[in-house]
């Protein structure tokens, strides 16, 4: 059995998690195959997804994240260089600010939209969906249910 992730609440409870990056992050890395100043460019489009992200309550210390849901929230971790572990929390979202969620595969990736309660949407993808597609659910089921108490 997997350890843990690191910064949960002693009694709080890891329900789904998956590793994710910034929306356009595919995009920049394919785009910086083929460029000069590719890490530059893919950087610069990582900061300006970051900072509305973070002006939403969605806070990420790099381009590269895993988001979890617990029975208290989302989290979000910064990950380890090797493998993309969760390595600290960077952010936590309560689940009184998500208004909805809403997952869709977009060819190789699937993109995840939260749209909060403010007006605000954040968008995250990863490469491989089925993770974050069942995240997706989880935090819809749990959303509603709350919204329907």
């Amino acid at each position: 059995m997997a350890a843990p992730p690191p910064g949960l609440e002693p009694n709080e409870h890891l329900i789904a998690r998956a590793s994710a990056s910034f929306r356009g992050a595919a995009a920049a890395s394919i785009r910086s195959t083929v460029a000069l100043g590719a890490a530059r460019r893919r950087l610069e489009a990582f900061y300006a997804w970051q900072e509305p992200a973070a002006l939403a309550g969605f806070s990420t210390m790099g381009p590269e994240f895993v988001v979890g849901l617990t029975d208290r929230g989302l989290v979000v971790w910064s990950t380890s260089f090797w493998f993309g572990r969760p390595r600290a929390i960077s952010g936590r979202v309560a689940l009184a600010d998500i208004h909805d969620v809403a997952a869709a595969r977009h060819g190789i990736v699937t993109g995840l939209a939260i749209a909060f309660k403010s007006g605000a949407i954040v968008e995250v993808e990863a490469i491989r969906g089925r993770r974050l597609r069942h995240l997706a659910a989880a935090v819809r089921e749990r959303v509603d249910g709350a919204a329907g108490a």
